[in-house]
């Protein structure tokens, strides 16, 4: 059981109402990790506006590709179960998703290899080596680079809150 309740868009402080609002027309539901940190309407917003940013300038691909893995490092079955389906709309295999083992031959390109082991090496050290990231830099901006570190660093938080909070799956 969750250790603080999911709030309908009637139940949320006033602040909250308007980004579960959006998240609802955005995604066709309030997921609820949204629902939960609608308690707290500045954590909500600071979270979603983060979110948004993400999908400015980094590949989808490459994106999913560095949330799944991070949220496969964590054991996270509420981000697994959602960035699943999203890295499959970016054009991710199922065969791709049930591996994300960056020795995994034909299955990822060395670009996707590249994405693979800086999620790793950010979740499970939060620290990079600077070959990974040379690696990167043959084919992302610093924009980019900037952005993939962000979506890494995201998974890790939504993963946590996640597992902080034990928030369910609806």
């Amino acid at each position: 059981m969750a250790y603080a309740q999911p709030l309908s868009i009637n139940e949320a402080p006033d602040e909250s109402k308007p980004i579960l609002e959006a998240i609802e027309k955005k995604f066709g539901q309030s997921m609820n990790i949204f629902s939960t940190l609608a308690h707290q309407p500045d954590v909500l917003g600071g979270m979603t506006q983060i979110n948004d940013g993400l999908e400015n300038d980094l590949p989808a691909k490459y994106r999913e590709l560095a949330y799944y893995k991070a949220s496969q490092l964590n054991s996270c079955d509420y981000c697994s179960h959602y960035h699943r389906q999203a890295a499959k709309k970016a054009g991710l295999s199922d065969e791709q998703l049930d591996s994300m083992n960056v020795s995994s031959g034909d299955l990822f390109d060395e670009k996707e290899r590249a994405v693979l082991k800086y999620a790793e090496q950010l979740t499970a050290k939060a620290n990079v080596d600077s070959s990974v990231v040379k690696e990167l830099k043959l084919f992302l901006n610093e924009k980019q680079l900037v952005t993939l570190a962000a979506a890494v660093a995201l998974a890790n938080f939504t993963n946590r809150i996640n597992h902080g909070l034990d928030i369910e799956l609806p």
